[in-house]
């Protein structure tokens, strides 16, 4: 069965999934719908657009179908590594890739830690920051930004 081909392009947020989705939803209509959204043009992506992306893959997969995704733009993949069940759906390099399902085109993890060889000396451990020595006698006061000192007693308050 041959795929639809649907290029998205602009703001994938919670003012416009609204237009989108019934088109979306219009395509996932016949059995075993394969669905490949081009995603190169979309320059933001918000949380209502990353979960219609994870419901049409979530319709489609129900029906016996798929949604891929190709060329990921930043805004789509800065989403695949993180939002809930974006992990489930296919990101490919190009658009040809996707139609073909082509393991070599088919993009990785968005956020795997690279990984370490045996022969690496292991990565150094991370700390909290610089070490801090105890204070001795008298407690350090932070500076406002005026650059005067607090009170002891806290911020200005009116005196009573």
């Amino acid at each position: 069965m041959s795929a639809v081909v649907l290029a998205l392009h602009g703001l994938l947020v919670e003012g416009t999934v609204a237009t989108i989705e019934p088109v979306l939803a219009g395509l996932l209509v016949a059995d075993e719908p394969r669905l490949v959204l081009d995603v190169s043009q979309v320059t933001v992506c918000d949380t209502t657009g990353a979960e219609l992306l994870v419901g049409v893959a979530g319709l489609a997969r129900d029906r016996g179908g798929e949604l891929r995704l190709a060329a990921p733009s930043p805004a789509i993949r800065s989403w695949l590594g993180i939002a809930a069940g974006m992990s489930g759906i296919a990101a490919f390099a190009t658009v040809e890739g996707a139609l073909d399902a082509d393991p070599r085109d088919l993009l990785g993890p968005a956020l795997a830690p690279p990984a370490i060889c045996v022969d690496d000396p292991p990565p150094p451990p991370l700390s909290a920051g610089p070490a801090r020595t105890p204070s001795r006698g008298r407690p350090r006061w932070r500076v406002n930004p005026s650059g005067r000192a607090r009170s002891r007693r806290g911020p200005a308050s009116p005196r009573r």
